[in-house]
């Protein structure tokens, strides 16, 4: 008997193999180093290599699997059956249903199954994926991933088949070749969702503010020299109140759907980006007259401002934006957007909806000049150089002083002494109003415990409040907790606010002063007179003073129908209860003539201007078991 033919032959079927599986790998690794790796060029080497595999492995049938995350779901990525011209994908197989086999495949490195009728683990398959198959005999490999196991390679034969551990070898090899390829394809995808991240907006899947700035710079550098570029910067008017009104997940919507409208309305050559919260931006190359381009943002604000349907309802957005030109204006992107942003801001300046705005070079200055001061007066806030001067209030019939009003300045270190009209516009369009008044009332609060210590507990202090500050949630409770602190009675406080003050909100309004009341403090009406809320607060509001503008008590000697008018105000305030203060008293003509008329209390600078506390302190300095003083004193 011839025994080495038998070995001859088996050691030549080895080296076969051999040489098949080393061309395999050597087709895959050059598959998985190309740069222009992808889903598709993936597809078609699993094809060719499912192809080679059932070649290498001798049997019929070869197909790859990979798990989802949590391994409870197998999804075929190729099916190649020599008996089929085709090949298959997207079968999939679940955990639930075929229990055993996902246990078995994920207990060792393989899985040989010679029967698939009598093997424990195949019981579940027989019925459902054999059923529809001519296979007996199976080979699985586990994928191992570096993230874990991956999924399976199946090798499936028509026979029952005694797989040897040569075959598992081979088997393994061939997964391990598949591994690293579904590796580099892994990293591959997750190196493109960090570029995606790294330059768009995920919400939006517009450019993000790195990716906008790139690939704008890239498209002035290849404009012609005829050709001209736009840069919009676009924010949503009132958009932080539509986001409450809707919820988070509305305002999504509206962003998206906005985000939708400028890529319709914006498309190739132009760029759109997002560049945080409801901030849009756009570059558009363009050629034409200005005509043309003043048309275009007349389209632009018919699209934008169509209703939205959000959640089932229509809402309607408004829109401002401000525009700058290459190279009229500008000769970088950074440049663009900054300029753009300070047209906007400026024409906001105007009205808060709706605004437009075209740079200009003089804004830049102006919007720069109103930084630093807006940074100075933070400066000054934080290092305690504000300071109140007080203006005393004088009992119009005796001349005794009851009280003082509390008027803010600000000692600015190098500008010296500083009058509030010329911060308070700024303390207010920054919002700077709030914390600058609420340093007031604790400093106002503070002075008041000083003077009932020094014995002269029955002076008040009149604090002005602005409509912004006066509307604020945290008022009441800061108003309330420095009083606790300086164990000082709230009535010895009053609060003045100017008559547009009703302006804001009528209720509101009204519910507030209720509060402040109810809590012990006094409402005072500054500027009473000249606003038409005037007799607005006498029949609405529950204030306790009101306090005559200077421009009556001016032209009260030589003017009869301002001295009627003061008398008026006089009488009703006295019939509805209310106390009444001239202000701007500067003659002795002016206090008498008041006196006449039977107004409480007076202050102007016939008696004295507002003067710092040391002044304050000084003329407060009576001789002993003496508790009041009089006016006018010479100063």
């Amino acid at each position: 008997m011839d025994l080495e033919r038998p070995i001859k032959q088996t050691i030549e079927t080895v080296n076969q193999v051999l040489e098949d599986l080393q061309r395999q790998q050597q087709l895959l690794f050059t598959q998985a180093k190309l740069s222009e790796l992808s889903s598709v060029s993936t597809n078609v080497f699993l094809e060719e290599a499912c192809k080679r595999i059932a070649t290498v492995m001798r049997c019929e049938q070869v197909s790859i699997w990979l798990f989802n995350e949590s391994r409870t779901v197998l999804t075929a990525q190729m099916i190649y059956d020599d008996r089929l011209p085709a090949f298959k994908t997207g079968k999939i197989l679940v955990q639930k249903d075929m229990h055993s086999y996902f246990e078995a495949i994920q207990q060792g490195r393989t899985l040989a199954v010679d029967d698939v009728a009598t093997n424990p683990a195949m019981h579940e398959l027989v019925d459902t994926y054999f059923k529809e198959e001519s296979i007996k005999s199976i080979l699985d490999a586990t994928i191992i991933l570096s993230k874990g196991i991956g999924g399976v390679l199946c090798c499936e034969s028509e026979e029952v088949r005694a797989w040897t551990t040569f075959d598992k070898v081979i088997a393994a090899s061939l997964a391990d070749m598949l591994a690293y390829l579904f590796d580099r394809l892994y990293r591959l995808e997750v190196e493109e969702h960090v570029h995606a991240l790294a330059f768009t907006d995920t919400l939006t899947g517009l450019n993000n503010q790195h990716s906008f700035t790139e690939k704008a710079e890239l498209k002035l550098q290849s404009l012609s020299g005829k050709e001209r570029g736009i840069f919009i910067y676009l924010i949503l008017d009132q958009f932080t109140d539509v986001q409450a009104a809707l919820g988070h997940e509305g305002g999504r919507e509206v962003l998206k759907k906005t985000a939708d409208r400028l890529r319709f309305l914006f498309p190739e050559p132009a760029l759109t980006g997002r560049i945080g919260f409801d901030h849009f931006v756009i570059f558009y190359p363009y050629t034409g007259n200005r005509a043309t381009r003043e048309m275009n943002f007349d389209f632009v604000a018919r699209v934008l401002r169509e209703p939205m349907n959000i959640g089932g309802q229509e809402v309607y957005m408004t829109f401002s934006y401000g525009v700058s030109y290459f190279p009229d204006h500008v000769s970088n992107v950074d440049d663009g957007l900054q300029a753009a942003q300070v047209a906007l801001e400026a024409s906001r300046k105007k009205t808060s909806r709706k605004a437009r705005g075209v740079y200009r070079p003089d804004m830049h200055t102006l919007m720069k000049e109103t930084m630093l001061s807006e940074m100075n007066l933070r400066k000054g806030l934080d290092f305690n150089e504000f300071r109140l001067f007080y203006q005393p209030k004088v009992d119009c019939k005796s001349g005794e002083v009851t009280g003082f009003e509390a008027l803010i300045r600000w000692q600015h270190p190098e500008r010296g002494l500083i009058f509030p009209g010329d911060f308070i516009d700024l303390a207010e369009s920054t919002g700077l109003i709030t914390p600058i008044g609420e340093w007031v009332i604790k400093e106002a609060f503070t002075q008041l415990a000083r003077w009932n210590e020094q014995g002269q507990g029955h002076l008040t202090v009149s604090i002005n409040l602005s409509p912004r500050h006066f509307l604020h949630p945290k008022l009441p409770p800061y108003l309330l907790k420095c009083a606790e602190e300086t164990v000082v009675e709230p009535q010895k406080l009053i609060l003045e606010i100017t008559e547009n003050v009703a302006l804001e909100d009528h209720d509101a309004v009204k519910i507030r002063i209720k509060q402040l009341i109810d809590m012990g403090f006094a409402i005072s009406i500054d500027d009473f007179g000249t606003g038409y809320s005037a007799f607005l607060y006498l029949q609405h509001f529950a204030i306790q003073e009101i306090k005559i503008d200077r421009q009556f008590i001016n032209d009260m000697e030589i003017d009869e129908k301002s001295a009627v008018i003061v008398q008026t105000i006089i009488g009703l305030a006295e019939m509805l209860g209310l106390r009444t203060v001239a202000e701007g008293v500067e003659t002795e003509g002016q206090w008498r003539r008041l006196q006449e008329m039977g107004c409480d209390e007076i202050q102007g600078f016939y008696f004295s201007k507002a003067i710092p506390i040391d002044e304050i302190t000084n003329m407060l300095d009576l001789p002993q078991g003496v508790s009041t003083i009089h006016l006018p004193l010479k100063m």
